[in-house]
């Protein structure tokens, strides 16, 4: 297969991802997201710093983080995507680059989310992403991702949003497993969209323990 990196971030360049899925900007139109980043910031002290590994275009989930008083850094390997999120967001820090692969200081971040990301990542990586968010965050510091539901190995697709994409993924409970094994007390985990199709993801909100 050729490399999974570069088939995900060209395809974020040369496809349009922000009309199908991120038009949107308030934070009703998508319930189970908003249920879940509430569920993480009741847990969260006042103007905490959370770190979106992934984060798109900045909308909706970055757009409201910082409209809710908190400190947003956010990560993305496309460009287009940083450029169209500094728009979106601009009183948030965005940076471009890959999330497995930035430096990151240990304990700085009050949380970490990834949404609808880290299965863009070869999944034998994902074990040492998860010791990194680890490091990343403060004591009994929260994060919120969503994973894959099935095992993929770097899984092509033509035509996901106008252009090839790659997926990689365990199955739900092998991720279940994996983000305990890294250290993390698991809070609340629930399955979005219906198993067997292609949107069926798993939400998981843990804590550093």
């Amino acid at each position: 297969m050729r490399d999974m990196r570069e088939i995900v971030k060209r395809g974020y360049e040369e496809g349009d991802y922000r009309k199908k899925y991120r038009l949107k900007d308030r934070m009703d139109e998508y319930p189970l997201a908003k249920k879940n980043i509430d569920r993480m910031l009741e847990l969260l002290p006042e103007g905490a710093s959370i770190l979106d590994l992934g984060c798109g275009p900045g909308i909706p989930f970055d757009k409201y983080l910082v409209e809710s008083g908190y400190d947003v850094t956010g990560i993305d390997i496309s460009q287009k995507h940083i450029d169209f999120a500094k728009d979106n967001v601009p009183d948030a820090t965005f940076l471009k680059s890959d999330m497995s692969e930035v430096d990151l200081d240990e304990g700085s971040f009050h949380a970490v989310l990834s949404l609808y990301a880290i299965f863009h990542i070869p999944k034998e990586e994902h074990e040492d992403l998860f010791s990194k968010i680890f490091r990343t965050l403060k004591s009994s510091g929260l994060a919120l991702v969503t994973l894959g539901t099935e095992l993929e190995d770097e899984k092509e697709v033509g035509d996901f949003i106008g252009s090839e994409m790659a997926w990689s993924s365990y199955t739900l409970e092998a991720n279940l497993r994996l983000v305990e094994g890294c250290g993390f007390e698991i809070l609340h985990w629930e399955e979005e969209g219906r198993k067997g199709y292609p949107e069926h993801h798993l939400w998981i909100l843990a804590r550093k323990s």
